[in-house]
């Protein structure tokens, strides 16, 4: 009890004490004693809750950068096929060079696929989420736009880079000079290279903006 007394005792001094203050007529006492309530009151508004992201936006959201990396791990050993060819001779060449071809016409495909892909998890995940409807809900904003930019240019290059390897695969096959196309086909794909590297830190910084 006497505990209790010294608590309220202490109340009505400190009340006293401000009832004091804004009674005087020093400026910089009324200043501190109004921040001092006015950051009291803003510790006291509680903050909005943080939206939920459920399972089925999550999946959504995974498919593109699970199928872009498995996409991205056939590129990189599509691109490391001018150190391994030089290692290879006769008739061992003839299949690796052919199984390379057959590759690259697959990976054009799945490029297509991939972007396409992207534009329709993006689409799916923003009509619920933000209730957009076509054509709103395919364009992204920030790191976003960056990405679907990037993954466009990404794909232009791709149609540049398999045009140049079937112009020189029927100029060899043909008898014909094709050492040029070759090697714009090789500088095409190491042009690639750096973008997916780009694109990657980009569609991972999106990523944690979704998810967060």
């Amino acid at each position: 009890a006497t505990l209790l007394g010294c608590i309220a005792g202490l109340d009505r001094d400190i009340e006293t004490l401000e009832q004091m203050v804004l009674q005087s007529q020093s400026p910089c006492l009324r200043r501190v004693l109004a921040r001092t309530s006015a950051n009291e009151r803003i510790a006291e508004v509680p903050l909005p809750p943080r939206p939920h992201v459920n399972t089925i936006d999550i999946v959504i959201l995974l498919l593109h950068p699970i199928a872009a990396l498995a996409v991205i791990g056939w590129m990189v050993r599509q691109h490391r096929w001018r150190q391994r060819g030089q290692l290879l001779k006769g008739e061992q060449r003839k299949e690796q060079v052919a199984a390379h071809e057959r590759d690259g016409e697959r990976l054009y495909i799945l490029t297509w696929l991939l972007v396409i892909g992207g534009f329709t998890a993006n689409a799916l995940h923003r009509s619920r989420t933000e209730g957009l409807s076509l054509p709103y809900a395919l364009l992204p904003t920030g790191a976003g736009g960056l990405h679907t930019g990037g993954g466009l240019i990404g794909l232009a290059l791709m149609t540049i880079l398999w045009r140049k390897g079937r112009k020189a695969r029927d100029l060899r096959n043909a008898g014909e000079p094709w050492a040029a196309e070759k090697t714009r086909h090789g500088r095409a794909s190491d042009v690639i290279m750096v973008l997916i590297a780009l694109q990657a830190f980009l569609g991972f910084i999106w990523l944690m903006q979704l998810l967060n």
